[in-house]
Order: structure tokens, then C-alpha cells, then sequence
């Protein structure tokens, strides 16, 4: 697999989707979406870097990730886009949508969040529910990555569909980094933060996030929503981390919301503490 993998349809596209895959994936957990759109879109499916030939950029950030996304982009000429990061991903879709607001045309953001201060809270409730710190987890899933996964999808998904859990780990295991690099991608996630400018980002959103993602809380998720000006926030009852594999109609979620349909529950940002403290003393007098 290459540095990223590109779909044109033969009739010509009429428009492109660009997709941003988390910490140590790579653009097979997006194939999905070519069978959903690559009959009228362009499909570009990014390895996250340090993946299967994805150059790492040293420092390692959610903002680099951007970057060599946007070079990439560049490169092959594509101006306007749909963005879809998911995690990690989700991070670097945030900030490449900060970096060129007006070329991207509709994001998507699924099972990430605003990062920190909710990831540490996200962090200290996935130790409590797995009854182990966080890298004790991280070092079960490099020993038994079978095991180790499993409480990442929904409940009981890995014995209702094996012939799917199974073929993700035969891939995962395919594509799988140095562990320098998995370090480098955890360590750039938890200290990522768009709180204090997500707001900015105008362009339509839909958050999609499932019920019983542990790693990334829906609570999260909801708050990331709800401080985007133009988000519409779909939850997926008893769905995990990676809802394109999990939820059947997810890449037709996708499509719809591409092509203007209205899928989930709109959303408004919320005043902050500052802003509700000077509210309450303007309408007090």
C-alpha cells in the first residue's frame, strides 16, 4: 500500500473525500468508503504517518499530520474536499480544517473528540471499566491483540461478526508500525487540544460516535459537537471505536450527509463559564 490510496471513478468525479485514519491504521479501515461513493466520487484514503510508507514527520503532531495531508493535496491538484478523520485522525481533521478552512466544503469526525481536558477524563474511565492502567492495555494489545481489541468495539461484536473482527486483525497485524511510531501517535493524541478554537470551524459537520466507545467517550464526543457552530451529532446505540466496521449503514450515513441530507441531531455551541457569567450580569443590570 502506498502513502495513500486514490479511487477515481471512470465518468469523472464530482467531488473528492479525503480520509484520515488514527493511531496505527491505515487506509484498509476506509475501503468501505469506495463501495459507498467511488461510483461518482474521488476517494482518498491517507495512512496515518509512519504507516506502510506514510512519512513521519519529527516532532510528531496532529497539526504535522495536517500538514503532510495538505501537501499531499497539493500535490495532486485537489482544492476542494470532503474531510473524514476518524480518532487520531479526527484530530488532524480539526486542524487541517484550521489550516484551510475555505477548501474544506463538509467534515466529518468520527469517534475523536476535542482532545484535552476530555481525553485525560476519557483515560481515568477506560482504566476503571478494563481494570488496568492505560499502558498495562496498551501492552495487552501489543501481546494478545485479539484480546486487546476486543473491548474496543461494541458489546459482544467480535463473537456476532468473527469473519470481520478477524479480518481487522489480519490487517491491523499486516500494516502494524514500529512501536516508536505507535509511541509517537499516542503521545502526539493525548496532548492534543482544539478547545480553545474548534468553535472556529464553520464549514457543515456531522460527529458520528458510538455508544460504547471506552477509548474515546461518547460524552466526549457529544462536546465536540456541541462546540462546532454547524454540527450535526449522530450516536450509534452500542457501537464501539471503529463504527465503519461495526454499523452496517455507516459509509451510508456518510454519503447522505455529503449529499445534504440531514442525519442526526443538530447541535449549538454553549456559552462558557465567562460567557455565562458576563450573560447573567448584563441581564441582572
Amino acid at each position: 500500500m502506498p502513502v495513500f490510496e486514490s479511487h477515481i471513478p471512470e465518468g469523472g468525479a464530482s467531488g473528492t473525500l479525503v480520509c484520515l485514519t488514527g493511531v496505527n491504521s491505515g487506509a484498509y479501515l476506509m475501503q468501505g468508503a469506495v463501495a459507498a461513493m467511488g461510483h461518482e466520487w474521488q476517494v482518498l484514503r491517507m495512512n496515518t504517518p509512519g504507516v506502510d510508507g506514510m512519512p513521519l514527520p519529527i516532532p510528531f503532531s496532529p497539526k504535522a499530520y495536517a500538514k503532510k495531508v495538505l501537501e499531499i493535496l497539493d500535490k495532486e491538484g485537489v482544492q476542494q474536499f470532503v474531510l473524514l478523520g476518524h480518532s487520531l485522525g479526527g484530530y488532524a481533521a480539526q486542524e487541517l480544517a484550521r489550516l484551510v478552512p475555505d477548501r474544506v466544503q463538509k467534515l466529518i469526525l468520527v469517534s475523536t473528540s476535542r482532545g484535552q481536558p476530555d481525553t485525560a477524563i476519557d483515560v481515568a474511565l477506560m482504566q476503571k471499566k478494563l481494570g488496568m492502567p492505560f499502558w498495562e492495555f496498551q501492552k495487552l494489545m501489543a501481546q494478545n491483540d485479539a484480546k486487546g481489541h476486543e473491548p474496543l468495539f461494541g458489546p459482544g461484536f467480535a463473537q456476532r461478526e468473527p469473519h470481520v473482527y478477524r479480518a481487522f486483525l489480519e490487517l491491523r497485524r499486516a500494516f502494524l508500525p514500529a512501536q516508536s511510531v505507535s509511541l509517537a501517535h499516542l503521545s502526539a493524541g493525548g496532548m492534543f487540544s482544539s478547545a480553545g478554537w474548534v468553535k472556529r470551524l464553520t464549514m457543515p459537520t456531522l460527529v458520528i460516535h458510538g455508544s460504547a466507545d471506552i477509548l474515546v467517550s461518547a460524552r466526549s464526543g457529544r462536546k465536540l459537537a456541541d462546540a462546532l457552530p454547524r454540527a450535526q451529532w449522530l450516536e450509534l446505540f452500542d457501537v464501539g471505536h471503529f463504527p465503519m466496521l461495526e454499523y452496517a449503514g455507516f459509509w451510508d450515513k456518510v454519503r447522505q450527509f455529503v449529499e445534504g441530507v440531514n442525519l442526526g441531531q443538530p447541535t449549538e455551541p454553549k456559552d462558557g463559564f465567562l460567557q455565562k457569567m458576563w450573560k447573567g450580569l448584563w441581564f441582572s443590570g
